[in-house]
């Protein structure tokens, strides 16, 4: 029999928040794309390439998507496998959340509309780009959650079972 883990029931909330973040950052991702090559042909944005910004979207929502899955998963089933599973996606996770979070701010800081005027299209892609980077946060605020919740639940000593048999059971008379 596996042993299981005792792994809180809120890291099911939040591994369904880790995939709906990632709809939700491949969603902005794909308006970035349209709006900054399609409508634009805009080459950076600031000081960061766009195709920099839009392959750190394409390549982060997967593992926003398979992380929040594999928490979902290992709350239900917390085993030793469940769980380490869980901390290996997690970790790339963050390691993308934090890459994401330093492009996105240098984006963010650093785009300038090039026009002297107020365009929509320009507007929209800064207020695109400072989404991406509020969902990125989250992203990194929440796999550190799940890490600490996950590490906690394999920390945990297991539990003492006190074996009896009848001759140490009987009482003495």
């Amino acid at each position: 029999m596996t042993r299981r883990f005792p792994l809180r029931t809120e890291a099911r909330a939040l591994g369904a928040v880790q995939i709906v973040l990632a709809l939700f950052h491949y969603t902005l991702g794909f308006l970035c794309a349209v709006l900054f090559l399609g409508e634009e042909d805009v080459k950076t944005t600031g000081s960061v390439p766009v195709l920099l910004t839009l392959g750190y979207i394409i390549w982060s929502s997967p593992f926003f998507l398979i992380s929040g899955c594999v928490a979902i998963i290992a709350q239900k089933k917390p085993t030793r496998y469940q769980l380490t599973s869980a901390i290996v996606m997690n970790i790339f996770s963050a390691c993308f959340s934090a890459f994401g979070t330093i492009i996105l701010c240098i984006a963010c800081l650093s785009y300038v509309a090039e026009m002297e005027d107020y365009v929509w299209s320009q507007l929209a892609g800064g207020m695109l780009l400072q989404y991406l980077l509020f969902s990125s946060v989250t992203e990194l605020i929440i796999v550190s959650i799940l890490l600490c919740w996950i590490v906690r639940a394999l920390k945990q000593s297991e539990p003492k079972k006190e074996s009896y048999t009848l001759s140490e059971s009987s009482v003495s008379s």
